[in-house]
């Protein structure tokens, strides 16, 4: 009788590379949809900016600000933690019941939506 080994299987380490990768772009991706859903009746109901005519929502550009870091000034509202103001006329109704900021690539607001009933 001969002893033998069992059989070892190695995979390439850079198998194991794009293994990780794929399952951690998978994850991310699921993320983003899920994200992106809470925000998708922006997108649907196809709001623009009211000034600039500008879509609102691209994927991974709007999100919410907390109610506690909004502050209701006459003619418009102000983010607590940026000091940004926003008049009136360029704010959009929220239709789930929360403040949400669209930003431009740079940073700057694309849109912005206030809850109906809280001006």
């Amino acid at each position: 009788m001969t002893d033998t080994a069992p059989i070892q299987v190695s995979r390439p380490a850079g198998l194991r590379v794009i293994l990780i990768v794929v399952g951690m772009s998978a994850t991310g991706a699921a993320g983003t949809v899920l994200a992106h859903d809470d925000h998708d009746w922006m997108r649907v109901d196809n709001f623009r900016n009211p000034i600039t005519g500008e879509h609102c929502c691209g994927e991974h550009d709007c999100a919410v600000v907390p109610a506690s870091d909004i502050e209701v000034e006459p003619g418009g509202w102000r983010i607590l933690s940026t000091g940004e103001r926003i008049p009136d006329r360029e704010t959009l109704r929220s239709k789930d019941g929360r403040f949400w900021r669209c930003h431009q690539p740079n940073g700057s607001r694309r849109c912005f939506f206030a809850p109906p009933g809280t001006s």
